[in-house]
């Protein structure tokens, strides 16, 4: 995710007319304790993060992104600590009681985090559809599915426990223009949207402030386990 002004803005409309980080937030909360240290890791602008806070001790939201990063600070209370760091180099003081890896990268480089920062629940979100949503060819996400995930914990012999679930994840827009805009940004099929076939994708808009909506109902998978049972590569 390239985070700028435009998908900073966008991602911000989207979460205020949905429920989905929150949807999230409460299908992990029963593996935290009031205790934990969590750590989002490559949270983005911390949506996550913030709605996580109630459900532990506090929260390290982790993302190389500094326009990212800097859209959470104004926002993050006492229960999360915004980091602009990479995830990849990070070296906490103590380790994390949780990680929590929502939609971020490969599953084989979560291990690799999770083996050196974590020392107890591992906890993945991952698409549960092979192609992304918003090209106008079809373009498969490779390695970043939940079936991919599946396949690597089983491949390195750690046991986990998962399990799928939709959350809705629409974008509202507040002009035609600004959905076309949207689609010029995430085609990642270089094919490109006309006027009409944005058109044809958009419901009626949940206020008189965003007319449109493209609906996006995701499936994803929650997948967790112990950072004990990571062997080292």
């Amino acid at each position: 995710m390239r985070w700028n002004e435009e998908t900073i803005a966008f991602a911000r409309d989207a979460s205020r007319v949905n429920d989905y980080y929150g949807a999230i937030a409460r299908r992990i909360a029963p593996l935290l304790s009031p205790s934990d240290r969590v750590c989002d890791a490559g949270c983005g602008m911390g949506e996550l993060s913030l709605a996580l806070q109630a459900y532990c001790a506090g929260v390290d939201a982790v993302d190389s992104s500094a326009p990212a990063i800097d859209a959470l600070r104004g926002r993050a209370g006492e229960g999360v600590r915004p980091l602009c760091t990479d995830i990849r180099t990070l070296c906490p003081a103590q380790p994390y009681d949780a990680m929590i890896f929502c939609l971020f990268g490969r599953t084989q480089e979560a291990l690799r985090i999770s083996a050196r920062c974590c020392r107890g629940t591992v906890v993945l979100v991952k698409r549960d559809y092979a192609y992304h949503r918003f090209s106008a060819g079809q373009v498969s996400l490779g390695d970043f599915t939940a079936r991919c995930a599946e396949q690597t914990l089983s491949a390195h012999g750690i046991p986990y426990e998962a399990e799928r679930f939709t959350a809705e994840f629409g974008q509202p827009f507040r002009t035609l223009a600004a959905a076309e805009r949207f689609f010029a940004i995430y085609d990642r099929s270089g094919l490109g949207f006309s006027r009409a076939e944005v058109e044809r994708r958009l419901v009626p808009g949940p206020s008189a402030e965003f007319p449109y909506y493209l609906p996006h109902e995701k499936r994803l998978m929650l997948l967790h386990f112990s950072a004990r049972d990571i062997q080292e590569d």
